[in-house]
């Protein structure tokens, strides 16, 4: 848990997530390596194979480039080695060319006994480091991204941490007095988009990063005192004080909300799902389910550092339902929550 608290900061836009054309980037999609005999730079039966697959890989694809680097062991002189790393490199570019591949679209290095992928004591470890390495790079066409954190009551810009969050990256970004962030990501990107600015609550979104993606408008709430917010996208499974496995990225920005509002306390509170019943007794299972919803996440907050002095928990049963006659899914699931309420500070 500790180390997912490091990494979910936080992201929230207003205004415009653009789709524009900035400088594509490239990813490796395919690579594999070919050795050499000591002192040669001929190709080996065995090379055939290994690079007729990567060329095979290629076909039919559009926007992608060859990159080859190519080393040497240490025996012999530093000059004598970037030299014949050189010819490795060539020999591996010709026979990609030959077998279809456009001298264009090949770029290769040469670093002769510099960068061995392992020591060169032993002949296996030299044969390791007598090596052509080649890579198949596909253009990935990347997206701009940018918008505005603003006050929910104002209107006003906010100076805000923002970060994306996918599969594959983590980026964080600081929004300017005017509000806004930018970055670029690989367009079809799957985005979690978070926000944190001191004396707001936090606020989740999911978008996916392409040409119809519609700009976002999501204002931050102020936690001024009394103030509540649900905790976005935290559930519980069905009379358990046990949160979903899809809730459990959820808790680090809880964490991140308190690191950014030192000053203020908090109370978590628990509520549970019984709809179309009168409110329960305090002494009830439920009453007792609701407050150790409230204290899963009031365990988690101590144990990454947050001081018991500045939170506290409660339950509230089925008292504060927000579905009081829920009968689908969704709205029971919304009253099974856990709120922040803010008892003290950001006045």
């Amino acid at each position: 848990m500790k180390a997912l608290s490091s990494i979910f900061l936080a992201l929230v836009c207003i205004g415009q997530l653009v789709a524009q054309s900035p400088m594509p980037a490239t990813k490796t999609a395919k690579s594999g390596e070919v050795y050499f005999d000591f002192g040669k730079h001929d190709l080996r039966p065995a090379a055939d194979s290994v690079l007729a697959q990567l060329v095979g890989f290629t076909k039919g694809k559009e926007n992608f480039s060859i990159r080859i680097t190519a080393h040497t062991d240490s025996i012999g002189s530093l000059s004598n080695n970037l030299a014949l790393s050189e010819r490795r490199a060539n020999a591996v570019k010709g026979f990609l060319v030959k077998n279809g591949v456009a001298d264009s679209l090949i770029s290769f290095a040469y670093f002769g006994e510099k960068t061995p992928a392992t020591f060169n004591a032993t002949e296996e470890g030299r044969q390791r480091n007598r090596r052509a390495t080649v890579e198949v790079l596909l253009t990935v066409p990347m997206i701009t991204i940018e918008g505005q954190v603003t006050d929910a009551v104002t209107g006003l810009p906010l100076l805000a941490d923002v970060i994306f969050r996918s599969k594959n990256m983590v980026d964080s970004v600081k929004t300017g007095e005017d509000g806004r962030f930018k970055t670029v990501v690989p367009v079809g990107t799957v985005l979690g988009i978070d926000a944190f600015a001191n004396c707001h609550f936090m606020k989740s979104e999911m978008v996916k990063a392409d040409k119809k993606v519609k700009p976002l408008a999501m204002p931050l709430k102020p936690a001024s005192k009394g103030a509540i917010a649900d905790i976005d996208n935290l559930y519980f499974e069905g009379n358990l004080p046990i949160l979903l496995e899809k809730s459990k990225p959820e808790l680090p920005k809880i964490l991140r909300f308190m690191q950014a509002n030192p000053a203020m306390k908090i109370e978590i509170a628990g509520h549970v799902n019984r709809p179309n019943a009168p409110p329960v007794s305090r002494t009830s299972a439920d009453f007792v389910l609701s407050e150790n919803r409230a204290k899963v996440v009031y365990k988690y907050l101590l144990e990454n550092g947050i001081p018991e002095s500045r939170i506290s928990w409660k339950g509230y049963g089925n008292h504060e339902m927000v579905s009081p006659y829920a009968i689908h899914e969704v709205d029971q699931a919304r009253n099974r929550r856990v709120e922040l309420r803010v008892l003290e500070g950001c006045e």
